[in-house]
């Protein structure tokens, strides 16, 4: 854990003084995680059989977005079990507004597709007139983030498509410019990113172009998508591994690696780029072979896929669980499907079902909740991601019935 890391924790633990009922709740999931560890070795295989209904858990994970939908329009970045709700994130609330169209497709419950236009409007007024998005929470001076922008455009884009609303489109083909000039010849984007270096993981900003090229027709945001993927497929290793995830002080935890995978495949089929399918597929492969064998994934890595966490990365875990759907779905394969399952079932399992309303229905950082990813935290893109996973497996399941 970085120096600014334990600081903010320090800071959050001495605002249990002020609310000292979180102090109960905390020790309570602290003890209930430590006994769960303790029963559930090895983690994942204990669920050969559904012991959770996903409909029932998906529209658990759902209620604890709309609790976390802040009076500003935005979506919190997290609950701390220390300090309560964060301020709103624009990163997080841009890509959670694809999930929560599609939640209100599949439940009827049209108060989901509101909150998605309450949210889009919020980050409109957001937008500088470069057509970029800041980085960090509501309120921060983060200055235009590449990673961010990229995220947020997501939402725009399913926005722009559900709403049809001409403001919205323009806003997602100015920020998706603003990408496109900042991309440099190779492919990468840096400067305006994290800790101002090139990162595998930003495929996520790929596909978001690449998803603004089909709802808009224009080939300029495929091509960037496309150098994107070439660039980042140049550092991928014989094993699959994929270099440049370049996160100083923090170790590629499984929610990095996730997004440099689920951002290749995911751009590689809208692109219909069969060698970037394949690309990604190899990494996905790993990691499935290794779940097979671990009967678990870890938490976070080294070069090469060694590792020696502990804990489980639930964030990383959907994510995996919905590229193995998308590659069952593109090619038939059953074990991509049988893996994402048995992920699924862990993944219901770690829902947090008791506890007060903010509590319920989130989804950790990490298991045990004091692992080393966003400790103490039930955090919105595990929700998103998590949500995301349970309504692929209903697709997938829905589509084997219907042959």
């Amino acid at each position: 854990m970085s120096a600014n890391s334990a600081s903010k924790i320090a800071s959050e633990i001495s605002s249990l003084l002020v609310h000292p009922a979180r102090g109960l709740a905390l020790t309570r999931m602290l003890a209930g995680d430590k006994v769960r560890s303790m029963l559930e070795r090895p983690h994942l295989y204990a669920y050969t059989r559904p012991h959770h209904p996903t409909e029932e858990m998906l529209a658990t994970v759902m209620h604890w977005l709309k609790g976390a939908h802040m009076r500003d329009g935005g979506i919190a970045a997290y609950y701390s079990l220390f300090s309560g709700f964060s301020a709103s994130y624009p990163e997080t609330t841009g890509y959670i507004i694809p999930t929560l169209y599609d939640y209100a497709q599949l439940s009827g419950d049209r108060s989901y597709a509101r909150m998605a236009e309450d949210a889009t409007t919020w980050l409109l007024h957001l937008q500088a007139p470069d057509g970029s998005f800041p980085g960090g929470l509501a309120g921060d001076d983060g200055g235009p983030s590449v990673f961010n922008t990229g995220q947020i455009l997501q939402g725009l884009v399913r926005a722009a498509v559900e709403t049809r609303d001409e403001k919205i489109q323009h806003s997602a083909f100015r920020a998706g410019c603003w990408l496109a000039d900042e991309q440099k010849s190779d492919g990468r984007w840096e400067g305006a990113t994290y800790q101002g270096r090139a990162h595998s993981y930003y495929t996520m900003v790929a596909l978001s172009l690449a998803k603004l090229s089909k709802a808009l027709g224009d080939p300029r945001f495929q091509d960037a998508a496309n150098r994107n993927l070439q660039f980042t497929m140049s550092f991928q290793r014989s094993d699959g591994w994929y270099d440049q995830i370049n996160l100083e002080g923090h170790p590629p935890y499984l929610h990095f690696v996730a997004y440099v995978i689920q951002g290749i495949v995911e751009t590689a089929l809208l692109a219909q780029n069969e060698s970037a399918f394949e690309s990604g597929r190899t990494a996905a492969w790993k990691l499935l072979r290794m779940f097979e064998l671990k009967k678990s994934l870890p938490g976070e890595f080294a070069d090469h896929w060694k590792t020696k966490s502990r804990f489980v990365c639930l964030t990383g875990m959907a994510q995996i669980s919905i590229v193995w759907l998308r590659i069952f779905e593109h090619t038939g394969d059953l074990r991509y499907l049988n893996a994402a399952l048995k992920i699924n079932e862990f993944l219901k399992s770690h829902i947090r079902k008791t506890g007060g309303r903010n509590v319920r229905g989130g989804v950790a950082g990490s298991f045990p909740i004091h692992g080393r990813y966003q400790p103490f935290r039930l955090i919105s893109w595990g929700n998103k991601f998590t949500a995301d996973a349970l309504m692929g497996e209903i697709k997938a399941l829905q589509e084997i019935e219907r042959r």
